[in-house]
């Protein structure tokens, strides 16, 4: 896109307060830090450049998107709101490159992300949100990025423990996945926020580092087989609820998901909580914006897809009774019917007993 000419000198950079524009509404804005900036032409007059026109646009464009958001706001509120919520946070080293910034920028506002949406979990009535922090493919990555990821890691768990709104929340804070594999003091803040709010139980978020799902299977397989030879566990016993219980995420609130989002564009769960997400039959959301330009919106139509997903099922379900019944004989079903009569009929019977 053209900006027409520029003065030879210098431009001066013409910071938003009023604005408050974010990255991904101003494709031109650089950032220097926490602040966003816009080119401005140096000029005398207070003429606006293209730039300037264009964050004007963008002013409006916030007013119709908090619209947006009210509308989608309450019609989700009129349905069921997903218990548990997991999220592939992908795009941040995508999200940099694009803004010519360095990567590890691309981190640290994909973590300025992660806590809009613990606040948007908590107003919506999400009691539980799992976050894919770190996999075990990503011990791939040069040694400067893993230790720049491990310290961001390190210094929002501190923070975490600092924040009143984890404890107003009644937040309950836990490390899933072989978190013996990861630096020790990385290993030592996630001790201090598991220690700090062990007793919570209103809110539960999981964060996800060395994770790989196929790996905590594995560990679960193995875990078990060692209790069968021990005699502490008989091998006829093992069921699904006997394999939940002996995974990474036993003892949370709620084991299975409801809904996987995956932000950056690929159509894949890469590895994350294969066991979790297809026992409960979940949701998934695919979307095209990196994890730093992730919007409530965006968290708004996962949710109405999930509700419309849901609605689906149980027609399907009413439907298939409604087939089944339309099957059955005219015998078959007064056959019923009586059977159910002489049941309530019992009930009622008992009931005048225990009363007398």
């Amino acid at each position: 896109m053209s900006h027409g000419p520029i003065s030879s000198r210098k431009p001066h950079l013409h910071r938003l307060n009023s604005l408050k524009i974010e990255p991904q509404f101003c494709p031109e804005a650089k950032l220097f830090g926490n602040t966003i900036f816009i080119r401005k032409a140096d000029s005398l007059e207070r003429q606006k450049t293209d730039q300037y026109r264009e964050a004007d646009g963008m002013f409006f464009d916030n007013i119709i998107y908090r619209g947006y958001e009210r509308l989608l706001t309450g019609e989700i509120r009129k349905h069921h709101i997903p218990r548990h919520i997991a999220v592939i946070m992908d795009g941040n080293r995508r999200y940099a490159d694009r803004l010519g910034i360095v990567r590890n920028l691309g981190h640290t506002y994909g973590a300025r992300t992660t806590e809009w949406f613990l606040d948007w979990c908590w107003e919506l009535g999400v009691n539980q949100a799992t976050i894919y922090a770190f996999s075990t493919e990503n011990f791939s990555r040069t040694d400067d990025e893993r230790a720049m990821i491990f310290d961001l890691i390190i210094r929002k768990l501190d923070e975490l423990i600092h924040d009143p709104r984890t404890h107003d929340r009644q937040m309950r804070i836990s490390a899933i996945g072989e978190v013996h594999l990861l630096p020790g003091d990385l290993q030592d803040a996630i001790r201090r926020a598991e220690d700090a709010t062990r007793g919570y139980d209103a809110m539960y978020l999981n964060i996800a580092t060395a994770y790989g799902g196929q790996r905590e299977i594995l560990d679960a397989v193995c875990d078990m087989a060692r209790k069968v030879r021990s005699g502490e566990l008989h091998a006829d016993d093992i069921d699904e609820s006997t394999i939940s219980g002996h995974l990474y995420t036993n003892g949370t609130l709620i084991p299975d998901v409801d809904l996987i989002i995956r932000t950056g564009g690929d159509i894949r769960t890469s590895n994350f909580l294969p066991w979790q997400a297809n026992g409960s039959e979940c949701a998934a959301y695919f979307c095209a914006p990196f994890w730093p330009e992730f919007r409530k919106i965006d968290l708004l139509r996962a949710i109405r897809v999930y509700q419309v997903r849901e609605h689906e099922r149980k027609r399907a379900a009413t439907r298939r009774i409604v087939d089944m019944l339309a099957a059955c004989g005219h015998a078959e079903l007064e056959g019923a019917v009586g059977h159910v009569r002489r049941a309530i009929g019992k009930k009622d019977t008992a009931t005048t007993v225990v009363g007398n």
